[in-house]
């Protein structure tokens, strides 16, 4: 069975989610006696301080998503160079066949520039696979054995590329899923600490009851009330 995305289920950024935790954790730490009779002691708060400190020091999506923009790059380089090789054993076909012939229409190369990096494989390798059976026929035209050499190589390179492309994605949605899960970890034990917190002082201390609030808003923050009209 497929797994549900999992969705993050506050509504501020990480770093707030941090902020706060810590924020929470001192306070929860200042408040030690009071929460004592809750069985939440020093043992749960270190548990919850080391979510988040791990939660800290995760690595972020736009590091990988920068390493995945990098090793695109390289790869579209490298698919550019291996087209142009190919372009030169084609050159060479053109002159001897002509681009209507049968036997130039053999190497699969008409829609060269519009391929997709799966096609341009294919395709490298088919105009190493005919190229080699018509280097005889070729060779007037100043086709050589390095040539094809040259679109293989290429072509396994550009073949590394793609696959560490698909890798790096694969990556960075699993990172991003498990930086959810722990985020989200992290939340639920936060508002289940701060909401004993809130239990236990609203209606003695106000100040501290206001400790122990976590609003689920994109800032973190009380929003703003409704101007009255």
């Amino acid at each position: 069975m497929k797994k549900n995305e999992v969705m993050r289920i506050y509504n501020f950024s990480d770093a707030k989610l941090l902020e706060l935790g810590n924020e929470k954790i001192a306070f929860m730490r200042r408040d030690a006696e009071a929460f004592a009779a809750y069985r939440l002691n020093e043992t749960k708060f270190s548990e919850l301080e080391t979510k988040v400190n791990d939660f800290s020091n995760l690595i972020t999506d736009i590091e990988t998503s920068t390493e995945q923009v990098q090793i695109t790059q390289q790869k579209n380089a490298k698919g550019e160079e291996l087209r142009n090789a190919i372009r030169a054993v084609m050159t060479r076909a053109a002159q001897k066949y002509g681009m209507d012939s049968a036997r130039y229409a053999n190497y699969g190369t008409d829609t060269l520039s519009r391929q997709s990096d799966a096609d341009l494989l294919v395709t490298a390798k088919r105009v190493v696979r005919v190229g080699t059976a018509n280097l005889n026929d070729l060779q007037n035209e100043g086709l050589q054995q390095s040539h094809l050499d040259t679109v293989n190589t290429l072509n396994n390179e550009f073949n590394s590329l793609f696959i560490e492309q698909k890798m790096k994605i694969s990556d960075r949605d699993i990172q991003q899923e498990d930086r959810v899960e722990d985020g989200n970890e992290i939340y639920l034990l936060l508002t289940k600490y701060t909401q004993t917190g809130q239990d236990i002082w609203e209606s003695s201390d106000v100040a501290k009851y206001n400790d122990y609030i976590i609003y689920n808003t994109p800032s973190g923050e009380e929003l703003p009330e409704e101007p009255k009209i």
